[in-house]
């Protein structure tokens, strides 16, 4: 599912949908969306990453090797590994650890990374696909 902007959320289901939730319910689900949509941008968001002292950290799928005794340090950097993976909120994107970009609507994302932009922001550079998890947070489905 891509994202939307706020006023496409609200037409596509007024008055369609609007019938099936009382108003509290409506009301709820325009407030999740515009939360959700109102969130700063972080590098965790595109691809698996994890902030360590103020920093994003991009994380690569681990490989078992020799020094991984008992393979608990293994294990361990595979859970941190999907963790951060499962966080990720929009598919198709990759990262060299500076820049996130995405050939499916052809944008490079370093200059909107930390610089104060929110999730609405994304909308003006090209309509991503959310994964199951950014579809869970926004309350689209």
């Amino acid at each position: 599912m891509k994202l939307v902007s706020m006023i496409d959320f609200v037409l596509d289901w007024t008055p369609k949908e609007v019938g099936f939730l009382t108003d509290e319910e409506w009301a709820d689900s325009v407030h999740e969306y515009a939360t959700f949509l109102n969130q700063p941008l972080n590098l965790g968001m595109f691809v698996p990453a994890i902030e360590v002292d103020g920093k994003w950290e991009v994380l690569e799928m681990p490989t078992p090797n020799i020094s991984d005794s008992g393979n608990w340090n293994f294990q361990a950097r595979e859970n941190q590994y999907q963790q951060a993976k499962d966080r990720v909120l929009f598919e198709g994107f990759e990262s060299d650890g500076f820049m996130v970009e995405s050939e499916l609507i052809g944008l490079k994302y370093a200059s909107i990374l930390g610089g104060g932009y929110k999730i609405f922001d994304l909308l003006d550079y090209g309509k991503p696909t959310l994964t199951a998890k950014g579809q869970e947070l926004s309350g689209l489905k």
